[in-house]
């Protein structure tokens, strides 16, 4: 799958180019001996010399050995340099612009990647799914858009089990969640002293239906035929419904949320992700 556009690839230096921002956010914590401890991982991220405010069970004592210099290794925190990435893959979503919908959440990748983050992208419509793919860098990115380009939407969603899912096996911090977010009074909320981001993808309906009288509509999940009344009164509270969904997930503690359409403007929603994220 190909990255959206040349401003995905613009994006991160110019972010970058901001002093603090320039520094990953675990990296930022890990300045202040406070906030200083090792990885829950085993990837390998720096080897240092010791500190007076280091554990002294972390020196490596063959190095030490070797060069009569007390040294530690650093490991990544998952928590702390991986972000997550739950993507709705279920039959609804076939209602939105599906190229836009993988070329976001591909070129959002890419950026976080760029930027020194990992990604661990999932994918669900019933329930999450079993592995999540995992990438630390640019190098890994051909692993996240290999599912994107590939992802068929099918099934009944349910993001609330989904969410519980990834909550019971995902150490990550922040989250996103990318969906229509149609489902009747869910509620998501962010990590502990983490952050939750929702971009809801979606075609309004009013593109779909003729105005006047009545439309019969094909359920995607239940291949169902529904008979929708649509006159200009239904489409006034439809909307009104709509804005108070928008508004209701907007509203959780820690949270981000964007409503995207067909030709909705992206660059200005990756600077905002990004400027959250290092904020």
């Amino acid at each position: 799958m190909s990255i959206s556009s040349e401003e995905t690839f613009e994006q991160p230096a110019a972010f970058a180019r901001r002093d603090l921002r320039a520094r990953l956010p675990g990296s930022i914590a890990a300045r202040d001996p406070m906030y200083r401890r090792s990885g829950a991982s085993y990837d390998l991220k720096s080897i240092r010399e010791y500190q007076s405010f280091d554990d002294p069970r972390s020196i490596d004592w063959r190095l030490y050995g070797r060069s009569d210099r007390a040294f530690v290794k650093e490991f990544y925190d998952e928590a702390d340099d991986e972000v997550a990435f739950l993507v709705d893959s279920s039959a609804s979503m076939a209602c939105a612009p599906v190229d836009e919908y993988r070329a976001f959440i591909g070129s959002l990748a890419y950026i976080l990647l760029a930027l020194g983050l990992g990604v661990r992208l999932w994918t669900y419509s019933g329930s999450l799914s079993r592995r999540g793919a995992a990438a630390r860098n640019r190098a890994g990115y051909a692993t996240v858009s290999g599912i994107l380009s590939t992802l068929s939407f099918e099934g009944r969603t349910d993001t609330a089990r989904a969410w519980a899912q990834w909550r019971a096996r995902g150490p990550q911090r922040r989250v996103f969640v990318f969906s229509d977010f149609h489902e009747h009074g869910l509620t998501l909320r962010a990590p502990p002293s983490g952050s939750l981001f929702m971009i809801r993808y979606r075609t309004p309906f009013s593109s779909l239906a003729e105005p006047g009288g009545e439309t019969e509509v094909t359920d995607p999940e239940t291949e169902a035929v529904v008979v929708v009344p649509w006159s200009q009164s239904d489409e006034a509270a439809w909307l009104v419904a709509e804005a108070f969904r928008d508004t209701r997930l907007a509203s959780a503690p820690r949270t981000f949320f964007r409503r995207l359409e067909a030709g909705s403007p992206r660059a200005p929603v990756y600077w905002q992700i990004l400027e959250r994220l290092y904020g």
